[in-house]
């Protein structure tokens, strides 16, 4: 070599951190790590393109009938607090409710699916769930017995709606989906919204 050459050569021997892995060894297990989160994902991707997208729903009860809804249009769930009734109010309106500093129109769910043959008293909040929806600008909150899950399914296994739901309210449903060995409803929160 003459002057000035710089030598380019170098050989790692030895190199090996205070915890016995030596930087080779690491960089391998990250890449084989990095590898898998890949092959884990491109796996699941291929599994949404043969069942299609997959929707993620609520599945809530009133009694022993159950529902879902998409929860993309969910905000929360709550217990009720002291719901103030409105005089004048159409049926399926409880009333409202301080939501976090927000007023929250509570509505009966119940009521809504019922096609106007509900005519006892209001529905009892005690010991019940609020579901509270958003969609287009509306939100309001749905008196619902029990909220069971949050689960996901593929787009493509929802169901035309039943036969028995009454012809009136058809249009409160997107569909029918199986959940836990049942049939639910799959509610349109943009019809719900809109009763």
């Amino acid at each position: 070599m003459g002057t000035g050459a710089v030598n380019t050569k170098f050989e790692v021997i030895g190199m090996v951190s205070a915890s016995g892995v030596s930087p080779l060894d690491g960089a391998r297990e990250e890449l084989l790590r990095e590898a898998s989160i890949e092959t884990e994902a491109s796996g699941r991707e291929k599994a949404r393109e043969e069942s299609g997208p997959a929707r993620s729903l609520l599945v809530f009860f009133l009694g022993a009938e159950g529902f879902a809804v998409d929860l993309a249009n969910v905000r929360k769930v709550l217990r009720p607090s002291r719901i103030a009734r409105v005089s004048g109010a159409a049926p399926e309106v409880l009333g409202l409710m301080n939501c976090l500093g927000e007023v929250l129109c509570v509505l009966d769910l119940r009521r809504i699916l019922s096609s106007g043959k509900e005519t006892g008293p209001p529905a009892d909040p005690e010991g019940k769930f609020i579901v509270v929806l958003q969609h287009g600008g509306k939100e309001a909150g749905f008196l619902v017995d029990t909220v069971r899950d949050a689960t996901e399914i593929p787009a493509s296994s929802i169901l035309p709606v039943l036969d028995s739901v009454d012809p009136s309210r058809v249009r409160l449903f997107e569909g029918t989906v199986a959940c836990g060995g049942q049939f639910v409803g799959l509610l349109s929160p943009s019809a719900c919204l809109n009763p």
